[in-house]
């Protein structure tokens, strides 16, 4: 019945379920599980039901967000690992905060890109970076 698809509608996600999002104009998919292994992080709120929400005419979930920030952020919530290409560091680390996403701040990877990137000697510029696998060690390499 249509009462019983509200009801589900709004009910807080379950375990195991697929979660829609539209984060400024963009669909993405992903599980609950993914989305909520940080506590206390936005994404745990909100699918709580602690911080109400706003759906787009699909049902998907709507955060008025960047989405080009947002899925390097999602791929860290799916793989634990950052391969931040071509991406502001700052403003990702910004994207991260306000979603709650604290262990992405705290990655190798982010504070290597830190240093390099307030550090005020000039030979370290311009640099580029040849991300590894997972597993491996970063590898700066210069463009001098």
């Amino acid at each position: 019945s249509e009462t019983l698809g509200l009801q589900r509608m709004s009910a807080p996600a379950r375990s195991g379920e697929i979660i829609h999002l539209n984060v400024g104009g963009k669909r993405f998919s992903t599980s609950r599980q993914t989305l909520t292994w940080v506590p206390d992080s936005f994404f745990s709120s909100l699918l709580s039901g602690r911080i109400s929400t706003l759906k787009d005419e699909t049902g998907a979930i709507f955060i008025d967000r960047d989405p080009s920030l947002f899925a390097p952020i999602l791929n860290f919530l799916r793989t634990k690992e950052l391969y931040p290409r071509s991406i502001n560091v700052h403003m990702l680390v910004h994207e991260a905060e306000f979603y709650g996403i604290t262990p992405l701040g705290e990655t190798q990877e982010v504070r290597w890109l830190f240093f390099l990137s307030s550090s005020s000697r000039k030979d370290l510029s311009p640099l580029t970076f040849d991300l590894p696998p997972p597993g491996d060690s970063l590898n700066p390499k210069c463009l001098m």
